[in-house]
């Protein structure tokens, strides 16, 4: 079950900082914040969103959503896709088709976990859908950091997942407290494994699914 916080108290903001080994600033880390014990549980809302294809990328190549939203794939290019997963978390394959198709489904994502997503005919199409289970998520921006607002003082489990995070399912968690009396900052090296991703290379024709 998907899990959100109760509204009363709500007024700290919690900055994460995140960076590789060599202190570079890391963009496109996703944290969840879960906890503390003494907040009410209950269901929210889930957040229907697309994911485009423009230029022969997904636009956004990172996105969040909570258990049990929605995704549409629209294709603004003016040629032909076929989108697909292979993830335990999630299994889809959506038939080629082009801007033109206006019928393509809503795909739902119902258990939490992340989904690695590609293209049939574009080997380095390539994004990612984080499944929370919490509404309280974000990812970080190009200077590295990631926020998350209107927090109740109280100890969390922070979760961060990256593409190439060297751990279990690219994940790591630690517990944190959030102040009573004034935001709270954290910092974070991750180490990183070796980018193996498919590079794009020019067409070698004009086929429309290329």
């Amino acid at each position: 079950m998907a899990i959100s916080f109760s509204s009363h108290s709500f007024a700290q903001t919690l900055s994460v900082k995140l960076a590789d080994s060599d202190g570079n600033d890391l963009a496109d880390v996703v944290i969840e914040l879960f906890g503390p014990e003494n907040v009410s549980l209950e269901n929210i809302e889930t957040n229907d969103v697309e994911i485009d294809q423009v230029d022969k990328e997904f636009v956004p190549g990172i996105t969040l959503i909570t258990a049990g939203s929605r995704i549409r794939f629209p294709n603004s290019d003016d040629i032909l896709h076929h989108v697909y997963s292979f993830s335990s978390v999630k299994t889809f394959d959506t038939p080629l088709y082009g801007m033109a198709d206006e019928s393509q489904p809503a795909v739902s994502f119902d258990m939490p976990g992340v989904v690695e997503m590609g293209c049939k005919f574009h080997d380095w199409m390539l994004a990612y859908i984080y499944v929370g289970e919490s509404d309280k998520m974000a990812i970080s921006d190009d200077s590295g950091v990631a926020t998350i607002q209107n927090l109740q003082a109280g100890d969390y489990r922070l979760k961060v997942w990256h593409s190439r995070l060297s751990a279990d399912e690219n994940t790591m968690t630690q517990s944190i407290t959030i102040s009573e009396t004034q935001d709270t900052e954290v910092s974070l090296s991750l180490e990183l494994i070796r980018d193996r991703r498919i590079r794009r290379a020019p067409s070698a024709n004009r086929k429309r699914y290329r």
